[in-house]
């Protein structure tokens, strides 16, 4: 770890340009300073080199940037987190801000408790333009087993939030490339710290959250696909093996619902029909008879 230096902010970028300096002002910004941002071009082909270059120019002793052929999310992570100084690590995507008071909070809680593996906070939704959306509700609750809540898809970690140890990252490893291009990397690595370590969430806001058409999520079908990935995945663990069955009617629903949102009323049915298959339950009943009378 470099003098200085105990957070490690990582910021990949892909034709970011649009965005990447309101990401550096956000980190810039924050009134936590012992921190470094690890900007990693992957194999942009816009203006993003230019603006992450102006920037390490100008904070020399702040913004670090690497160039790579490109290599994808999984692939641009790591090899900023592998270049990363601190002792903690936090993530920032190049379309996507921290707030104020993000590092500030974040690293007095894990400060406070040795234990605590990763914490993170709830984020408010703007658009391309940074106008506000909405902030999502989250239901976390003290005490809850975080593995369970994750894998269930019952709670999500908001990954402009994440801040986590540098030890317990070099015990679980790196972004698993076999979510690259796909998605679910984020949770898949929640989840290897889940099963290590406590997960603290903070209940404020801690950052804004770009939704527009090049986020990997809005990819539905590649989503599935990774979200199948990742239940095979866990789902063949001692911890995992137990929730397999509601994992995946969770996953079913969660197909169900957006087959509905779109007016794809037969094959949300589908879908909720094979959640109740694999977990029967009133809720999931109530899912079909929504979906096929509305």
């Amino acid at each position: 770890m470099s003098q200085g230096v105990r957070v490690s902010a990582i910021v990949p970028a892909y034709n970011a340009a649009r965005w990447l300096g309101a990401a550096l002002d956000g980190f810039l910004s924050q009134t936590f300073t012992a921190a470094e941002a690890v900007v990693v071009d992957d194999g942009s082909t816009d203006d993003t080199p230019t603006i992450a270059a102006r920037y390490a120019a100008q904070y020399p002793d702040r913004v670090r940037v690497l160039r790579q052929e490109n290599q994808g999310l999984c692939g641009a992570r790591n090899t900023a987190l592998a270049a990363a100084r601190g002792e903690y690590f936090a993530l920032l995507d190049a379309d996507d801000v921290w707030l104020p008071q993000h590092l500030q909070r974040s690293v007095a809680a894990l400060d406070a408790d040795p234990a605590l593996g990763l914490v993170h906070a709830n984020i408010e939704r703007i658009d391309g333009d940074g106008r506000a959306l909405h902030v999502p509700p989250r239901y976390w609750r003290d005490g809850d087993d975080a593995f369970a809540r994750i894998f269930l898809r019952e709670e999500h970690v908001s990954c402009p939030t994440a801040v986590f140890r540098r030890s317990i990252f070099d015990q679980v490893g790196p972004f698993d490339l076999a979510f690259n291009r796909l998605g679910c990397e984020d949770r898949d690595l929640w989840l290897r710290i889940a099963l290590v370590a406590p997960v603290r969430y903070l209940p404020e806001v801690h950052a804004l959250y770009r939704q527009h058409g090049g986020n990997m999520s809005a990819n539905l079908q590649k989503m599935e696909r990774a979200r199948r990935l990742l239940i095979e995945k866990f789902g063949d663990t001692p911890r995992g093996a137990p929730l397999k069955r509601r994992a995946l009617a969770a996953l079913h629903a969660g197909s169900g619902d957006e087959h509905l949102n779109a007016g794809r009323r037969g094959s949300a049915v589908r879908a909720y029909l094979r959640a109740f298959v694999q977990a029967p339950s009133w809720r999931a009943a109530k899912a079909v008879v929504r979906g096929a009378v509305g």
